[in-house]
């Protein structure tokens, strides 16, 4: 008859072999700090872990499934970063004293802490925002499965900006817009279609602090410029906007 240690010893080779997997990825993260997701290679790995080369290959079957992996895992972090920071605005919001329109107000100044959180992600998850980057840049996940992977992960990133807009839609913040095409003619939700031109010219204003060419200004200027005008441009009123980041500003930036 089989004992209870014996009943659990699945369990255990499980945790087991979930840690050295976490593990494995910790040490592929500060790899790509070093090296650059390029110079994130299988036999560099195995070096730095200790490991047979072909002893990686029983947890990441693929290169591409380990750069797959290591996005998966930035993409939790980012998005749990959100949602922690999105219930410390709206309890912060509660508190204030807003002037009317002041459901707007709010619902704009949730759309600017948002922006100041991504603008300010270099700082505060380096790691795993240069991971989120390559997604858009430089894709390094050869594999289509693995890719449709972290489709998930990074949809959850996305959830927190898509409510904002819908949101703020809602309540007569910003116009109610009109749905975009999609890739197979399905069309896609116009808050989904503004939450991806939004992420994306933020990323992309980010990317001018990587430049050499010594442009004079910053990406989180860029970007605080592209979010006015974004939302003016999606029916909010330039008063409010520049009252709401005020208000984000003031009160909820330093809780991002």
């Amino acid at each position: 008859m089989p004992s209870e240690n014996d009943a659990a010893t699945p369990d255990r080779r499980t945790r087991k072999r979930r840690a050295r997997r976490d593990a494995l990825l910790e040490t592929a993260a500060e790899l790509v700090d070093a090296h650059g997701l390029d110079g994130l290679t299988m036999a560099r790995l195995a070096e730095a872990s200790d490991y047979a080369p072909a002893s990686l290959y029983t947890y990441f079957p693929s290169h591409s499934a380990l750069v797959a992996a290591l996005q998966r895992q930035a993409l939790h972090v980012l998005a749990e970063v959100g949602v922690e920071a999105s219930g410390r605005w709206n309890r912060i919001l509660e508190e204030v004293e807003v002037a009317e329109p002041a459901g707007a107000t709010r619902a704009l100044a949730r759309l600017w802490a948002f922006a100041h959180l991504l603008l300010t992600a270099t700082e505060h998850h380096p790691r795993e925002f240069v991971l989120q980057q390559q997604l858009l840049v430089a894709p390094q996940v050869e594999d289509v499965d693995d890719a449709l992977s972290v489709v998930p992960a990074a949809m959850a990133v996305l959830a927190l900006p898509q409510q904002l807009l819908r949101d703020a839609a809602a309540i007569g913040a910003l116009d109610q817009g009109t749905a975009g095409p999609g890739p197979i003619d399905d069309p896609l939700p116009v808050d989904l279609v503004r939450t991806l031109a939004w992420v994306t010219a933020l990323n992309g204003a980010l990317m001018v602090d990587r430049l050499s060419a010594g442009i004079p200004t910053t990406g989180i200027h860029l970007g605080r410029e592209i979010t006015a005008a974004l939302l003016t441009g999606w029916g909010a009123d330039r008063h409010l906007v520049a009252r709401a980041r005020d208000l984000a500003d003031t009160h909820l930036a330093g809780a991002s």
